[in-house]
């Protein structure tokens, strides 16, 4: 009996005419796991949108073939191929936005998705559904699905958009990013869910990350792609412990390790905090019901100082940061900033002083405006830039510290790589020479060399120009890398901190612990 579910024969793909995969070979059994690793722009992305047969991407297969369950796809009516989707191959895309609409429950559009690919039924849905987020772990299950998708983080809405995929069933499921959004507890959560998924239902899946953690824990098999090509393949556990190809080497090099935890908290002789949050926190209500995202937090950070903020998705994090941003306004509390209370009102100018750099880049751009349009409208709104020699002049300096060329400026977000994108929102931020900048998860939808590059950047920025960061991450082995002192937030409290030394080598708190165990299990 034939136990290949895919067979990817040759493949090469191209945009516009220029290819972007070649000679793509692999099959994938019934139950079997692959990891597909490589940094952003080798081709990844692209192989999973070729094997999901949905038209209109302006990918087109200039060579070989996908043979699906012994169906080659590029032959089947366009009819087939949408009847494939879902049903028999589901994909979870690295956006989970994308996966919902922002404004409709979750219940609406569990049902309505389960009703389309008829495996609706009413009597089991609620309890089937429950049973699946307590196993991801995503408590208060009622809550959740009366919950429209802009209310949860990108981690929650990730591991959301997991629990309906596992309702599917598909027997071949391609995960782009899974797990980029979400701390190391709810990895483990999601690992051991597509475990049990492969497990139950013989499920085979693709997996595409930058975590090498994940792969290792996860995969049977391990490809390495680089420029379009698969540089080396094999077992997950050969290609790990003995990675043969130059690339494979240097890119395993770049996973982030420990950083050096000599004391890392700096001789500030200043005994003025630039902020100080006292007592704050922000509650949301709905439906005559509260939910308490940050509860009594209190923080000191002085000129220049590098804190680093870590806990699972839903801990408060996100929201402390739209809090000091001026985003939303803090239900209790107080925020100085540079000693004047700014919870009820802030000026232009303090605006200016605290900028923000978001988790999903490219939205946070406006996708029709080139980087130079957007970078320009702050300049002249923040800083009072009107001259157009001089906007450009100014554009074309600060993309070159952040180490781009001055030319991809003239470029819309969608073309530029992850990378780039993040490097243009860090020139966008530091245009106005602000005094603090808030970092939300800005390196976790980038491959290690990338996020290592990004890390130096910060570094640099922070001693040139005296700039206080505050860099919020699910990933507490990177924050040792560039944090002198780091917090830990637990369902909206700040549960624990002190410098990275301290967190790393002797943690007090149980949930601390848990944190480091996860994450050292590499």
């Amino acid at each position: 009996m034939n136990n290949t579910v895919l067979s990817v024969e040759n493949l090469s793909v191209n945009y516009g005419g220029i290819d972007v995969i070649s000679s793509i070979n692999f099959k994938l059994n019934k139950g079997e796991i692959l990891g597909i690793v490589g940094e952003s722009g080798s081709g990844k992305s692209t192989l999973l949108k070729t094997i999901l047969p949905i038209d209109d991407l302006g990918i087109f297969l200039s060579g070989g073939k996908i043979i699906f369950e012994n169906k080659i796809l590029s032959s089947m009516t366009i009819m087939l191929r949408k009847e494939l989707r879902g049903k028999h191959i589901g994909i979870i895309f690295q956006n989970p936005k994308t996966s919902f609409n922002p404004i409709r429950t979750y219940r609406k559009q569990f049902i309505e998705t389960l009703k389309s690919h008829g495996k609706y039924k009413k009597e089991n849905f609620e309890n089937q559904i429950l049973e699946i987020f307590q196993n991801l772990n995503l408590l208060e299950g009622q809550r959740i699905l009366d919950s429209c998708p802009y209310e949860m983080s990108g981690g929650m809405n990730q591991r959301i958009a997991i629990a309906l995929s596992v309702l599917l069933e598909p027997s071949l499921l391609l995960l782009d990013e899974p797990t980029s959004a979400l701390d190391v507890t709810a990895q483990e959560q999601v690992i051991d869910e597509l475990l049990r998924m492969r497990e139950y239902y013989q499920t085979s899946i693709i997996i595409v990350t930058h975590n090498i953690r994940v792969v290792s824990k996860i995969a049977d098999k391990l490809g390495v792609m680089n420029k379009g090509k698969i540089v080396e393949f094999g077992t997950a556990k050969d290609v790990l412990e003995n990675p043969k190809h130059l690339y494979t080497k240097s890119l395993f090099k770049a996973v982030p390790q420990i950083g050096n935890l000599v004391d890392k908290k700096k001789e500030n002789k200043t005994t003025d905090h630039l902020l100080e949050l006292k007592n704050i926190s922000k509650e949301f209500q709905k439906y005559k019901k509260s939910f308490q995202a940050v509860s009594q937090v209190n923080m000191y950070l002085k000129p220049g100082e590098i804190l680093g903020i870590v806990g699972e998705s839903g801990s408060g994090k996100s929201t402390l940061l739209k809090q000091i941003g001026g985003l939303q306004k803090a239900t209790d509390g107080t925020i100085f900033f540079k000693g004047k209370n700014i919870v009820l009102n802030r000026t232009k100018t303090e605006f200016c002083g605290i900028q923000m750099i978001f988790q999903n880049v490219f939205e946070s751009f406006n996708p029709r405006r080139k980087i130079r349009s957007s970078i320009s409208e702050t300049l002249k709104n923040l800083c009072g830039i009107k001259n157009k020699i001089e906007l450009n002049a100014k554009i074309d300096s600060l993309m070159e510290k952040v180490g781009l060329k001055p030319s991809l400026a003239d470029r819309y977000p969608l073309e530029l790589s992850g990378g780039q994108c993040q490097r243009a929102a860090i020139a966008r931020a530091i245009s106005v020479n602000p005094d603090l900048l808030l970092c939300d998860e800005i390196t976790s939808a980038l491959d290690v060399s990338v996020q290592s590059e990004i890390m130096k950047l910060l570094i640099k920025l922070a001693k040139e120009s005296h700039m206080a960061i505050i860099f919020v991450s699910h990933d507490i082995v990177l924050v040792t890398n560039i944090c002198e002192t780091i917090m830990v937030m637990h369902e909206g409290k700040c549960i624990e901190s002190g410098t990275a030394k301290e967190i790393i080598t002797n943690p007090k708190k149980d949930y601390t612990k848990q944190l480091l165990e996860y994450a050292f299990e590499r």
